[in-house]
């Protein structure tokens, strides 16, 4: 299903019920232009193998949060937010931020599930939301993303000849789809069209993402970052943070050790109600 003009509830109930939306012109021209001229002049790639695929015609740069800062408004922008807590809750997190480009001559991927990952017995709740932003045109010939529609909800493996759609889309697009949905990169059969896609995985915050953001992330880059971004990528205050601080204040003044914090002697002698509630009869 196309989502013509977004409507948040809409597209979060077509994920739900199909295992995937498409959002046509979520971001306008000037701004794909924008992140084209960052992923070629800021970003450094590497020559990979597509998903069961065995001629290297596929680009990526993983990690992309430590490599530019020309997708920051696009992560953060409110829409994209609102569909993934819609979708998986609104205790979420980054799981991976992916530039790749699929080249002329690449093969089709083999099907498979991204949540796959997570060795979680089905049914169970959704975990994952994906979110890929077409910077070039996706077209069959290029390889356009194949989806497996309703096939999050099967609690069976797809035959590899499994019916699918490509889905078409212009720059500026976005597909959204549930991490069981079964799908796999289409094959580039021009002689002269790249496909270059922005991927942002969302996962629920309790799960390890597959790529290690508190790690990969060098923390004075964390540091440039919007808060909410910081947030996104691992640096939340569930829990007890560290020692008991909002991890980004650890960040800030580099103390791991609450610098209220003090041996329990210390707490003895300086606590008064204390030493009156263990010795009542003690004069000062």
């Amino acid at each position: 299903m196309v989502i013509q003009s977004l409507d948040i509830d809409a597209t979060v109930a077509t994920i739900a019920k199909q295992g995937y939306a498409v959002v046509e012109e979520f971001l306008p021209k000037p701004e794909v232009e924008a992140i084209r001229e960052a992923f070629n002049t800021e970003v450094m790639i590497t020559q990979q193998n597509g998903l069961g695929t065995d001629r290297s015609r596929t680009w990526r740069a993983h990690n992309l949060l430590a490599k530019t800062r020309a997708i920051d408004h696009v992560i953060l922008d409110e829409r994209l937010r609102a569909i993934v807590n819609g979708v998986i809750g609104k205790y979420n997190q980054i799981n991976i931020a992916d530039l790749f480009n699929t080249l002329p001559g690449e093969t089709k991927q083999v099907f498979h599930q991204d949540d796959l990952l997570w060795p979680i017995p089905r049914p169970h709740p959704s975990f994952l939301c994906n979110a890929l932003i077409a910077i070039d045109d996706f077209t069959v010939g290029n390889g356009a993303t194949h989806l497996v529609p309703y096939s999050h909800t099967w609690p069976q493996a797809v035959d590899q000849h499994v019916d699918s759609i490509q889905v078409e889309m212009s720059a500026g697009s976005m597909v959204l789809w549930e991490g069981g949905m079964w799908h796999a990169g289409g094959a580039n059969t021009t002689a002269d069209q790249e496909r270059m896609g922005l991927f942002v995985s969302h996962q629920v915050s309790y799960l390890r993402p597959q790529e290690i953001q508190l790690l990969a992330i060098p923390p004075e880059v964390v540091k440039t970052m919007p808060k909410k971004l910081a947030r996104l990528v691992g640096y939340h205050p569930f829990g007890v943070g560290v020692d008991g601080r909002d991890p980004l204040d650890v960040l800030a003044d580099g103390k791991f050790i609450n610098p209220d914090a003090k041996l329990a002697r210390d707490w003895r002698n300086s606590n008064t109600s204390y030493r009156d509630v263990t010795n009542p009869e003690r004069k000062e």
